[in-house]
């Protein structure tokens, strides 16, 4: 649970940190003159300084995610060693094969493939917008089925 709180505060960090929606009078004072474009930054479809935060968060946060389970299963492992356990029970325990190896992979084929879909319709129906996120949870959850439908079939 205490993993799940900090990978969401995290990942909503950057939001937080970008959230500044006042402005003082001495800015507001010199916008006038300007175009709505250079005054408005925040009138532009994709703002790299929204995106870059929350893009670095996220693959920071994966990758000590990744390093914690690696270290983990590691120490995991070193235990089994020390106490002798049999190689049957040590495989069982760990749950490692090649099977598993191929099924991670095809899921993230297929994730992958379904993300793809969903920003290709999303660019070819502009503008961005509130469809555009329900086109991509749609195409991700399709994906997901079509994952779920492949391990039905594997098991047969």
């Amino acid at each position: 649970m205490n993993k799940k709180i900090v990978c969401i505060a995290g990942i909503l960090a950057p939001f937080v940190a970008t959230a500044q929606n006042k402005a003082d009078s001495l800015s507001v004072h010199l916008q006038q003159g300007m175009p709505h474009e250079i005054a408005d930054p925040m009138s532009q479809d994709l703002n790299i300084e929204f995106l870059m935060p929350v893009l670095i968060v996220s693959l920071l946060v994966f990758m000590i995610v990744t390093v914690t389970k690696y270290i983990l299963d590691y120490r995991l492992k070193i235990k089994i060693v020390n106490r002798g356990i049999s190689e049957q029970l040590s495989a069982t325990i760990l749950g490692k094969n090649s099977d598993n190896k191929t099924d991670d992979a095809f899921k993230w084929a297929i994730l992958l493939c379904g993300i793809a879909v969903g920003l290709t319709i999303t660019y070819y129906t502009m503008p961005l917008n509130i469809h555009s996120l329900a086109i991509m949870v749609f195409c991700t959850g399709i994906s997901y089925l079509g994952y779920f439908f492949y391990l039905k079939n594997q098991k047969r």
